[in-house]
């Protein structure tokens, strides 16, 4: 089929513009140009530019086809020094790219090499890659894409596996926890004995995780679509105490030993009396000594009976704050530990 004129002139124009600017070195513009003039006429032509461009830019997959084809529907067209050049261009290529074979885990899936498409899985050819490091990417609509780096070497075949997951998979969670048997609630429901595992839909969830005689340990745990991960708790152990009653201890000591100061006053007054009242029935003379000896005791027994009434309410004071000393609550302290929560997985 004859090509317009207009188009003709539109893929003389374009192909015009690829030489001038495959002689600058810009080859990504030459490109463009040599493909809009493929496109407005198709000719095989025009395929060996497209095969030097892409060969400048790396893309030597593209630039072996681009060759090959050139080759194909040229047939004996094909100048001998044109031959000559394709065939010095693809030994080239060969010996500078590796193959990589791409395995895709799934559906069907687009691959982008560099940011660059190189088809959908599954693939027709391997990839021929240049020395040095690639991002190869795999997508999938309602999957999270998976990526990875490689790095070629000139001649050393190998082969990438990538693996889009699910977005809605749920992910493989772990749980470790110190001590063992620990209560592991997630997200509110009823805790299970740790260690255990449990597959966790994608998103963030909240473990509270319990023990006696340990302090309580709340976490979130993020999981990813499919994603492995483990997690590692470990609890805080705590100390129950009581302080010391100083209080109470102190009154209730203090006021026994006042009690018992003023019972030995009292005592003394007790005396002092008994020998007031013998000196009396004896008919014994009341003198100045006799005078003394009551008044002393009289003395006494104000004393002995002020220390008895101080030190019995000293006492009773001090059995009060022992009684609201042990209706306190008991003191918790949390035992410092080097570990705690450590969350790890595979990505």
């Amino acid at each position: 089929m004859t090509a317009a004129p207009a188009a003709k002139q539109e893929a003389a124009t374009h192909y015009q513009r690829g030489i001038s600017l495959y002689k600058d070195a810009n080859y990504p513009a030459a490109l463009t140009e040599f493909k809009a003039a493929y496109d407005a006429v198709p000719s095989w032509e025009v395929l060996f530019n497209l095969g030097l461009c892409q060969r400048r830019l790396f893309q030597y997959g593209a630039a072996i086809r681009s060759f090959d084809r050139y080759l194909a529907e040229g047939g004996a067209k094909v100048p001998k020094d044109r031959r000559t050049a394709v065939a010095d261009e693809l030994r080239q290529i060969r010996e500078l790219t590796s193959t990589v074979a791409i395995i895709v885990k799934g559906g069907p899936a687009k691959v982008l090499v560099d940011g660059e498409l190189a088809g959908t899985t599954p693939l027709s050819e391997l990839l021929l890659l240049g020395p040095g490091k690639h991002v190869v990417r795999a997508e999938r609509d309602g999957c999270s894409p998976d990526e990875k780096i490689i790095e070629v070497v000139s001649g050393v075949a190998q082969a990438l596996e990538l693996d889009p997951r699910s977005l809605t998979a749920p992910g493989r969670v772990s749980i470790d926890c110190t001590p063992a048997g620990a209560l592991v609630a997630i997200d509110g429901a009823a805790g299970v004995a740790c260690p255990t595992e449990l597959d966790l839909a994608p998103g963030s969830h909240e473990l509270v995780v319990e023990a006696a005689g340990h302090a309580t340990q709340r976490t979130e745990v993020l999981v990813q679509p499919a994603q492995p991960r483990s997690v590692r708790i470990a609890l805080a152990p705590v100390v129950t105490s009581k302080p010391f009653p100083v209080l109470g201890v102190t009154l209730l000591g203090g006021g026994a030993v006042v009690g018992g100061v003023g019972a030995l006053f009292a005592g003394l007054a007790g005396g002092a009396a008994n020998d007031v009242t013998a000196l009396s029935r004896t008919g014994g003379t009341w003198d100045a000594k006799a005078a003394a000896t009551q008044a002393a005791g009289q003395r006494n027994n104000v004393l002995g009976w002020t220390l008895i009434g101080v030190g019995s309410a000293a006492a009773a004071a001090g059995l009060v704050a022992l009684l609201v000393d042990v209706s306190k609550p008991v003191q918790v302290t949390v035992v410092p530990s080097t570990s705690g929560v450590f969350v790890c997985g595979s990505f």
